[in-house]
C-alpha cells in the first residue's frame, strides 16, 4: 500500500516543475486526479493511478485513452453532492496512507478554496496528515503539535478553522504565545516569522490552519 497519496485537483497547479520535483521525490506514492487534474499530469508527464470525478472536465480523448492502459476510473454522476476533490480525499483516506498531498486546489474559485482549506479537518480527524500545497507553500490543520527544524526566517499564519483555538503555545517564532485563545474570524495570527533554528506550535484543544511558506518574502501577490 502507497504511504504517500498525491490529489491533483482541477484548479491552479502553478509551477510544473516544482510539482514534477516533489513527486519524484516521494517514494511509492500513489496519484488520484480530480477529473480534470489528470491534464496537470499529462502536462507533466506523469501517469495517474486513479481518475475520480463526474469527467465534466476530462478531455474525452485523454480519459479513453487512460481508461484502454489500465488506469482505474471512477465515476460520477454529474449531479452530484460533493466535490471531485472531496470524493478524492474520502477514496484517499479510506487506504489509510500516511499522507495525504493536495495539489491544484488553491487559487481561482474562492469557494472551492475555502471548501478544500475546510476539507484539512477531514484528514486531521482521521490522524492522517493532510496538506494543501502549491509551489508558494503549504497548509494543513494542526494535530496537537509540529516541530519547524531549519526553518529561519519562513512566514507561518495561523488561523482558527473552529470557533475558537485554546492553549496555543509558540516557541522560536518572532511573535511568541503561551497559553492564548485565537478565534474564529480574527487575523491576529497572520504573518509570523519562525525565529529559531527549532521552533514549534502546540495546542490543547480546536483546529487550528498552520500556513506555512517555502521562501522568506515570496508570496503569490508579490508576483
Amino acid at each position: 500500500m502507497s504511504q504517500i497519496i498525491n490529489i491533483v485537483s482541477g484548479g491552479r497547479l502553478g509551477d510544473q516543475s516544482f510539482f514534477q520535483e516533489k513527486i519524484a521525490k516521494m517514494e511509492n506514492c500513489l496519484i488520484i486526479c480530480c477529473d480534470g487534474g489528470a491534464r496537470h499530469v499529462q502536462y507533466s508527464g506523469i501517469k495517474p493511478d486513479v481518475i475520480i470525478g463526474d469527467m465534466d472536465s476530462i478531455d474525452f480523448t485523454l480519459l479513453a485513452s487512460y481508461s484502454t492502459s489500465g488506469i482505474k476510473i471512477i465515476k460520477y454522476p454529474k449531479n452530484k453532492d460533493y466535490t471531485d476533490t472531496e470524493l478524492a480525499l474520502d477514496y484517499a483516506l479510506s487506504m489509510k496512507p500516511e499522507a495525504i498531498f493536495i495539489w491544484g486546489a488553491l487559487g481561482g474559485r474562492i469557494d472551492h478554496t475555502m471548501a478544500n482549506v475546510f476539507l484539512l479537518c477531514k484528514g486531521q480527524e482521521k490522524g492522517i496528515k493532510t496538506y494543501l500545497i502549491d509551489e508558494y507553500g503549504e497548509a494543513f490543520v494542526l494535530d496537537k503539535e509540529a516541530t519547524f527544524i531549519n526553518e529561519t526566517g519562513k512566514t507561518v499564519s495561523l488561523l482558527a478553522l473552529s470557533p475558537e483555538v485554546t492553549g496555543i503555545n509558540l516557541t522560536g517564532f518572532l511573535y511568541h504565545l503561551k497559553e492564548e485563545i485565537l478565534v474564529m474570524g480574527e487575523s491576529r495570527g497572520i504573518s509570523n516569522v519562525i525565529n529559531d533554528a527549532r521552533a514549534g506550535i502546540n495546542i490543547r484543544q480546536g483546529k487550528l490552519l498552520v500556513i506555512k511558506y517555502w521562501q522568506k518574502d515570496n508570496f503569490p501577490e508579490a508576483l
